[in-house]
């Protein structure tokens, strides 16, 4: 590992004294992504948004990682052009953390970090231990005055660098006339849903891209029939995950099902320290955390939240608990606090905010 890092680092350098003379061209923008080989979510909207402005060259450099010898080499080959990418535009525009960026941003070009998540309920970035230090960023997007000081710490900027304008994708979530339709197509593609208490269950991963990811969940086929036939539980998890199949007639693998819609028609949540938590608290239902290794967790990886203080919700770390949880469950979640805290805008101008903040970039970048 230690001789496959060096290499890169050689070559990489040589790649960036070769290509000194690299200038950002104007009004050049692109998308960078090592965890999706098309956009969606945030960057799509921002995606869009910018090509109704019709003011801007964009490109886009987008792969998925593959943990293969055939994967690292196609990464390998990608960061030598990410790195000329990066060189010509005047902003590049990211989801998750990048190499090139941290070690080898040229002056000249600006970098946004949208984020993949509307908050960090688990540490993260320069928070944890790395490979490499996370740093380059000009300015980074957040969901709340909460976050800033996080996501400075987390990603080596000052406060003041941490913008305040809502997620993109909380657009989508808030749209009502849209959720609704996605709600109904669901619903006939999965008519065992119908006029049922529909459970979504939406965990993070536990471990890394290095060590590998596994998942901490509870049995739902054995829960399921100890709630009887009113239930269905909703499974989604993270996508870093492997695939995971669940034997159960009310069970239903939602892996390629849009969250936002499985949000927006289940009636609870059970998750853990995924930022799902933050999404949902807008819609105002109730929520249960699954956790069986809290205070594990709390002194490996560490959380940014008081979770058992704040969690709004239900903290159940064994299944016989998160039965009875769900069949005392309340609508009234009580969460108000907590959403305001975390979650600024529950609006759907999210978007424009972010265009608004990209041309300030744009302009400083001049």
């Amino acid at each position: 590992m230690q001789l496959e890092k060096w290499i890169l680092k050689i070559v990489l350098g040589i790649l960036n004294i070769l290509t000194f003379w690299l200038r950002p061209q104007p009004k050049r923008i692109t998308f960078i992504s090592m965890t999706m080989d098309h956009l969606s979510a945030d960057l799509a909207l921002i995606d869009q948004a910018l090509k109704k402005e019709a003011k801007y060259q964009i490109h886009y450099d987008l792969m998925q990682i593959q943990k293969t010898l055939w994967g690292d080499f196609l990464y390998f080959l990608n960061l030598c052009r990410q790195m000329i990418e990066i060189k010509k535009s005047q902003l590049v525009i990211l989801n998750d953390n990048n190499y090139i960026v941290s070690n080898y941003k040229p002056k000249g070009t600006k970098v946004l970090q949208v984020w993949h998540a509307c908050g960090a309920i688990k540490k993260f970035g320069n928070q944890i231990e790395r490979s490499y230090e996370i740093k380059g960023y000009d300015a980074v997007l957040c969901s709340s005055e909460y976050w800033k000081k996080i996501y400075a710490e987390a990603f080596e900027v000052l406060p003041s660098q941490v913008h305040v304008t809502g997620m993109p994708r909380i657009d989508e979530l808030m749209n009502k006339q849209k959720q609704e339709k996605q709600k109904e197509d669901f619903l006939r593609k999965h008519p065992t849903c119908q006029n049922k208490k529909c459970i979504l269950y939406a965990p993070t991963f536990r471990g890394n891209i290095v060590k590998g990811f596994q998942v901490a969940s509870f049995d739902i086929s054995s829960v399921l029939d100890s709630l009887g036939e009113d239930y269905v539980i909703l499974y989604k998890f993270h996508p870093l995950l492997p695939s995971v199949s669940v034997d159960h007639p009310r069970a239903v693998d939602c892996q390629k099902e849009d969250l936002y819609t499985l949000m927006t028609l289940s009636d609870v949540l059970i998750s853990d320290y995924s930022s799902v938590i933050l999404d949902y608290s807008l819609l105002r239902k109730p929520m249960i955390a699954y956790i069986d290794d809290l205070e594990e967790y709390e002194n490996t990886v560490g959380l940014n939240i008081d979770y058992q203080k704040e969690f709004p919700g239900a903290i159940c770390c064994r299944e016989k608990e998160l039965i009875q949880a769900l069949k005392d469950l309340k609508m009234d979640s009580g969460q108000n606090v907590f959403q305001e805290k975390y979650m600024t805008y529950a609006d759907t101008h999210n978007t424009q905010r972010v265009v608004s903040l990209i041309e300030q970039l744009m302009q400083a970048a001049h």
